[in-house]
């Protein structure tokens, strides 16, 4: 099976509800291979500009949104009493580790579906291709730099030890 159906097929079943937010690589695909030879190499760059913006806005800002759940997740556990039952407050964290490991899908189908389209590119102009012509905006590409590993440990870090105080 194809990287572009197996990326269609992944998005529909693991996030449906954010196939819209995910990489059009089946259009990029096509595009890249309709576009003049002459002027292929600019034309791709700004259909994957617009590529990337859109997923790095979508991850920044559900990234944010999930730092400020945990925020409150951890607020609640520390107003918890010794003796309370905090069953609810882990239903909680498992809700909300699953909503990280989630985003943490979109991220590496995303990128895979970006190092693949790079390589396509490579394949038909022969260049080496650099995020060079990203530079120019000054919006830092959140999507690229994954720093949701720290978040998902703080979570499991979190669970763990409401988990040992109730036992």
């Amino acid at each position: 099976m194809k990287f572009g159906k197996r990326f269609r097929i992944k998005i529909s079943i693991i996030m449906p509800e954010w196939e819209h937010e995910c990489m059009s690589y089946k259009n990029l695909k096509k595009q890249l291979n309709l576009m003049d030879p002459e002027s292929r190499d600019e034309g791709f760059k700004r259909l994957l500009k617009n590529e990337l913006v859109k997923m790095n806005d979508f991850f920044s800002k559900k990234e944010e949104e999930y730092k400020n759940i945990f925020q409150e997740l951890k607020s609640e556990v520390a107003d918890l009493d010794s003796g309370e039952d905090a069953t609810r407050v882990i239903v909680d964290l498992l809700q909300f580790h699953n909503k990280l490991v989630l985003l943490l899908h979109y991220h590496e189908l995303n990128f895979d579906g970006f190092l693949k389209i790079i390589k396509k590119h490579r394949k038909k102009t022969g260049e080496l291709f650099s995020l060079s012509f990203m530079q120019r905006d000054n919006k830092k590409l959140v999507f690229i730099a994954n720093s949701l590993d720290k978040l998902l440990s703080e979570c499991v870090e979190t669970l763990r030890q409401l988990v040992h105080a109730q036992s």
